[in-house]
């Protein structure tokens, strides 16, 4: 009997698929457009507190914006990369898991805490936590992003 892990041709196919997980992990660079984009929807998201205290404006309006640049920016993704990436659920897969944590922790925190400084009239300390959160989110999609890079390359989960 052969030896499978010796054999070139064996191998072939293995390397080809190394080389097409690196190829497809060098397109999922973001265009220039990502992350600003991100920090716009976060910056939505992050002005519910103010706009619900100060304007007397719904959270549907905001919700509505967020959730189509939301869109916007998924759809623009996957036409430049022509890569899905979506909000994977924080099981699947666990290499990326501690960054989709911090995501949801930061946002709810930073909502929270906006919320409390405003109803405390700490303006002022409301909008540098908002402001703060949001280059926490826009840090945290680029580390999102770097990690799906690095699982492609290493050969886990591409789903």
């Amino acid at each position: 009997m052969r030896d499978a892990a010796r054999d070139p041709a064996a191998l072939e196919p293995l390397e080809r698929l190394r080389v097409q997980r690196g190829r497809l992990a060098d397109r999922l660079h973001p265009p220039w457009w990502y992350p600003p984009g991100i920090a716009i929807m976060y910056a939505l998201v992050f002005a519910v507190p103010f706009t619900s205290r100060y304007l007397g404006v719904s959270i549907w309006p905001i919700f509505v914006a967020a959730l189509t640049v939301a869109c916007l920016l998924g759809w623009g993704m996957n036409r430049t990369t022509g890569i899905k990436v979506g909000f994977r659920n924080l099981r699947y897969p666990p290499a990326g898991r501690p960054v989709r944590i911090a995501i949801v922790v930061v946002s709810v925190g930073a909502l929270v805490t906006e919320h409390f400084l405003i109803d405390r009239g700490m303006i002022v300390a409301a909008i540098a936590v908002a402001a703060l959160a949001v280059v926490a989110e826009v840090a945290a999609q680029q580390a999102a992003l770097r990690g799906i890079r690095q699982e492609l390359r290493a050969g886990g989960a591409a789903a």
